[in-house]
């Protein structure tokens, strides 16, 4: 009887290491940078459900190359795996949609920092502007999803930001 129960022991325990051990395909992952997103689409559709071009002074200027990403947003080539962004290219226009998916959680750190750096340069700048522009600024900040980093400078960034959050989901 006791060896019965001892293998039967044995056999339950081997049972729940396998358990606890193995893994699911099926498993749904939280970690947003885990999750493949085009950052080139969302920024199509918020210019097709946002026409933000048409509020701004000159439209939107689409960067194109990490050249010109590091030239704006000091953000180095090697820290991102994409990106999708687009600015103003008046000086007194501060509209700008910036989508970052980080390498990794370092460089997501390094970006945040350098679009904040952006941001307080742009709040400083527009305080020689209008209240309407200081305003807009100071209601933007820097938001992250896994390894995703976004800022959004625009009077309609509510919806953009519900937007992007969505895409990120």
């Amino acid at each position: 009887m006791k060896r019965i129960l001892a293998f039967t022991l044995a056999v339950l325990m081997m049972a729940a290491v396998l358990v606890a051990c193995g893994g699911s395909n099926d498993k749904k992952s939280d970690d947003a940078s885990a999750k493949s997103v085009d950052l080139n689409k969302v920024l199509g559709d918020i210019n097709s459900q946002y026409d933000i071009s048409e509020s701004t002074v000159d439209g939107l200027k689409k960067l194109e190359t990490n050249a010109e990403l590091d030239r704006y947003y000091m953000i180095a080539e090697s820290d991102i795996k994409q990106f999708a962004a687009e600015r103003s290219s008046s000086s007194t226009d501060f509209t700008e949609i910036v989508l970052v998916e980080a390498n990794d959680s370092a460089a997501v750190d390094k970006i945040v920092t350098q679009l904040n750096s952006r941001l307080d340069a742009q709040r400083s700048t527009a305080k020689s502007y209008t209240p309407e522009a200081v305003a807009v600024l100071e209601s933007c900040s820097v938001k992250t999803n896994g390894n995703f980093i976004y800022l959004v400078i625009s009077d309609k960034a509510d919806g953009i930001v519900k937007l992007v959050e969505d895409a990120l989901k």
